[in-house]
C-alpha cells in the first residue's frame, strides 16, 4: 500500500511516458528510486495524492486486490482468463493455438485451464458482466476478459487509487481492469470467484481477502 502511494511509477508501462529525453536511458533512471518517485509525481500532477482514501480503501477485502505486487495481479488474471476460456483453451488441436495461448496466457495458466475445466462455470451474469458471453477465441481477448473479473473484483476503488492502476505494465490490460472497478452483483460474484483462485494457487496469502 505505502509503496502504492508512495512509488506510483514503480511498474509503471513506458509507453504511457511521452517526450522522454534521449540523454537519460530508461532502465536506469526505472531502477533508481529517487528518479522513479519523481517521475510518478509528474504522472500524476493533476491528482490530489490522496493517500488518506488509499489508506482507507484498503480496509476492504475486495479493494485489497489493487495493493497486489503487479506481477501476482497479472497471473491471476491470466488464470481467470483460463478458467474462463477452459472449454476453448483444452480443445484447442492446431500447435500455433497451443503455442499462442501459452505465450499470452503464461505456461501456469494455460496449465490451470485443464483442471479449470473440472470446476463450476462462471455464473452467466459475470460471464456477461465481462464480455464473455460468447466464448472469446484468442487467448488476448481471452486476458482482457480476465483482467475485466479482476477489477470487478475491486469493487468500486477511489479516483486516486484508478489512476495508479492505469499506468502499471502491460497497459492494456489494466486499463481493462481499472474501467471495470464497480460495485454491483456481478462484482461479488468476481471477488469470490478471483478468491477462490487465490486460494487453490496462491494459498499462502490468501486469508488476505477474508
Amino acid at each position: 500500500m505505502m509503496r502504492c502511494i508512495a512509488d506510483p511509477a514503480a511498474d509503471f508501462d513506458d509507453a504511457i511516458v511521452k517526450d522522454w529525453p534521449d540523454w537519460l536511458p530508461r532502465e536506469p533512471a526505472w531502477a533508481d528510486s529517487f528518479i522513479r518517485m519523481r517521475l510518478g509525481d509528474q504522472l500524476l500532477c493533476d491528482q490530489d495524492r490522496g493517500a488518506s482514501a488509499i489508506i482507507s480503501a484498503g480496509q476492504a477485502p475486495r479493494t485489497r486486490f489493487a495493493f497486489l505486487p503487479v506481477s501476482d495481479a497479472v497471473r491471476l488474471m491470466c488464470l481467470a482468463a483460463a478458467w474462463t476460456g477452459a472449454p476453448s483453451l483444452v480443445g484447442q488441436l492446431r500447435n500455433a493455438d497451443v503455442v499462442a495461448a501459452r505465450s499470452v496466457l503464461g505456461e501456469d495458466a494455460f496449465a490451470f485451464a485443464f483442471q479449470a475445466a473440472l470446476l463450476p462455470r462462471p455464473t452467466a451474469g459475470l460471464m456477461s458482466a465481462i464480455g464473455a458471453s460468447k466464448l472469446p477465441n484468442g487467448p488476448t481477448e481471452l486476458l482482457h476478459c480476465g483482467a475485466a473479473m479482476f477489477g470487478l473484483a475491486m469493487g468500486c476503488i477511489p479516483d486516486t487509487l484508478q489512476v495508479r492502476l492505469r499506468l502499471r505494465s502491460p497497459a492494456s490490460i489494466w486499463m481493462v481492469a481499472a474501467n471495470a472497478c464497480r460495485n454491483d452483483s456481478a462484482g461479488e460474484d468476481a471477488f469470490h470467484a478471483m478468491r477462490r483462485l487465490v486460494r487453490k494457487r496462491m494459498a499462502l496469502w490468501s486469508h488476505w481477502f477474508d
